[in-house]
C-alpha cells in the first residue's frame, strides 16, 4: 500500500515538474532569447540552450534525491550565477519547487496537520529552523527573480510543491485511517465469531448436562423400580405352586429382564454421548498442571464413536498416570488429531530415561511390572478399536503415539 501511495505521489510531482519545466523554458525564450523565431533564439544565445538543460537537470535532480541540501544547493547556485548569467534565473523555479517538496517538508506538513487536528493555537512548525531556512531561500529567490520578471514562476513553484506535498500527506493519513477501520472491522468479526463459538459451546454444554441428568434420572428411578420388579417376580416364581400360572410369570419376568437390559444399555449410551472428548482430555490434563507445563491440543471436527471416545480417554488417563509416576521432565503434551482416515493420539514428555522402543504385539506381551502394565493397557485399548501403538523413550523424552482407524472413512461415507 505504501509503495502504491509513493508511486502515485511521484506521478503528481512529475506532472508538476513537466508544467514548471515548460513554463520556465517558455519564459527563458521569451525574456532572454534573441531573434524572431525559436530556432534563431536558440542559435543566437548559447546560454539559452545551457539553461534549458540546467532546468531539466535541476528538476530531475530534486526528484531523484529529494534532499534539502541538494535542492538548496541548486537554488543558491542558480541565484549566484544569475548575477553573471541572467539566463540562469530560469532555474530558480525548479530549485524552489525542490526546496518545498523534499522529504523534510513532508515531515513539517505532517507535524502541522497533527497540531491542527489537536486544535493547538501555537503551531510548533514555525519554531523549526529548517522552516525559516526555506522561507529565507524563497525570499532570496523572489528578490533575484524580480529583476527578470520570473517571480511569478517562483511563487507558482511554491504553490505547486505545497499543493502536491499536502495531497500526499492527506492521502497517507486517509490510508492510515482506512487501515485502522479495516483492522477494527476484522477485530469485530473475530469477536463476533468468538461470541458465536462461545454460544455454541454453552448450548452444547447445556445439552450434555441435560443428557447426563436424564440418564441419571432413568438410572435412579426407572432402573431401581424395574430391578425391584425383577426381584419380586423371582420371589413369586419361587413360592408359586400353580403350574398354570408359572409360564405366565416366567414370560412377565423375561419381559421385565429384557426391558431392564434395554434401559441399562440406553442409559450407558446416553451417558457416553454426553461426554465431550475435548473437555474430558482437559480434565485429565488438569491432574498434571501442578508439576508440569502441560499443552493440550485437540483437532476434532466430526463426532467420535463412543467406543473410540472411551478408548482415547482411557489411553490419555493411562499416559497421564504413567507420566505422573515415572517422568522426571517438566513439559507434557497431550494431542488428539482427526485425519481423513484415522485419529492420532499423542502423549509425550521431555523426561530423560532409559532407551525403549515398542511397536509390535510381542513387545507389549513381554511387558511386566507396574510401568509395563500401564503401557500394556494403552496398547490393549488401541487394539480394541483396531489401532496400533508406538512407544519411544530415551534421553530426549518419552512418547506414546496411537493411531485408530476411522470406520466412517470408507468411500461414499463422510
Amino acid at each position: 500500500m505504501s509503495l502504491l501511495i509513493y508511486n502515485g505521489c511521484m506521478v503528481y510531482r512529475l506532472i508538476d515538474k513537466i508544467i514548471l519545466c515548460g513554463l520556465s523554458v517558455a519564459a527563458l525564450l521569451l525574456l532572454f532569447g534573441k531573434g524572431s523565431g525559436l530556432r534563431s533564439s536558440l542559435s543566437g544565445n548559447e546560454f539559452t540552450v545551457a539553461c534549458v538543460l540546467a532546468i531539466v537537470i535541476a528538476l530531475l535532480a530534486t526528484e531523484v534525491f529529494r534532499n534539502p541540501y541538494v535542492s538548496s544547493g541548486i537554488l543558491i547556485c542558480a541565484g549566484v550565477l544569475s548575477f553573471f548569467i541572467p539566463e540562469a534565473a530560469a532555474v530558480l523555479p525548479g530549485g524552489v519547487y525542490g526546496v518545498f517538496s523534499d522529504s523534510r517538508m513532508e515531515a513539517l506538513l505532517t507535524k502541522w496537520h497533527i497540531q491542527k487536528i489537536a486544535s493547538k493555537n501555537d503551531w510548533e512548525i514555525m519554531s523549526e529552523r529548517v522552516m525559516w531556512w526555506k522561507i529565507l531561500l524563497l525570499i532570496g529567490a523572489c528578490l533575484i527573480s524580480a529583476r527578470s520578471y520570473l517571480i511569478i514562476l517562483v511563487l507558482a513553484a511554491v504553490l505547486l510543491s505545497l499543493k502536491t506535498v499536502f495531497m500526499q500527506r492527506k492521502e497517507v493519513l486517509l490510508t492510515d485511517k482506512f487501515d485502522e477501520v479495516r483492522y477494527d472491522a476484522q477485530q469485530s468479526l473475530r469477536l463476533k465469531n468468538e461470541i458465536a463459538n462461545n454460544l455454541d459451546m454453552q448450548v452444547r454444554n447445556a445439552t450434555l448436562s441435560e443428557r447426563n441428568r436424564i440418564a441419571r434420572e432413568i438410572h435412579d428411578n426407572v432402573g431401581h423400580m424395574l430391578t425391584r420388579a425383577v426381584v419380586q417376580l423371582q420371589a413369586i416364581s419361587v413360592i408359586n405352586q400353580d403350574e398354570k400360572t408359572k409360564p405366565l410369570i416366567e414370560s412377565v419376568s423375561s419381559t421385565v429382564n429384557e426391558a431392564m437390559t434395554n434401559i441399562r444399555r440406553s442409559v450407558h449410551e446416553l451417558h457416553d454421548d454426553s461426554i465431550d472428548l475435548s473437555i474430558g482430555i482437559h480434565e485429565i490434563a488438569s491432574a498434571l498442571k501442578d508439576r508440569f507445563d502441560v499443552t493440550v491440543s485437540t483437532s476434532i471436527e466430526s463426532p467420535v464413536p463412543n467406543d473410540v471416545k472411551n478408548a482415547i480417554l482411557g489411553i490419555m488417563k493411562e499416559g497421564v498416570t504413567n507420566i505422573s509416576k515415572h517422568s522426571n521432565g517438566s513439559k507434557v503434551r497431550l494431542e488428539v488429531v482427526e485425519n481423513v482416515t484415522f485419529w492420532r493420539i499423542l502423549v509425550s514428555d521431555d523426561g530423560k530415561g532409559e532407551k525403549i522402543e515398542l511397536s509390535r504385539p510381542t513387545d507389549f506381551a513381554a511387558l511386566s511390572g507396574e510401568h509395563g502394565i500401564g503401557l500394556y493397557n494403552i496398547n490393549s485399548r488401541a487394539v480394541s478399536c483396531g489401532g496400533r501403538t508406538s512407544i519411544q523413550g530415551g534421553p530426549d523424552g518419552f512418547r506414546i503415539t496411537v493411531t485408530i482407524p476411522r470406520h466412517d472413512s470408507a468411500p461414499g461415507k463422510k
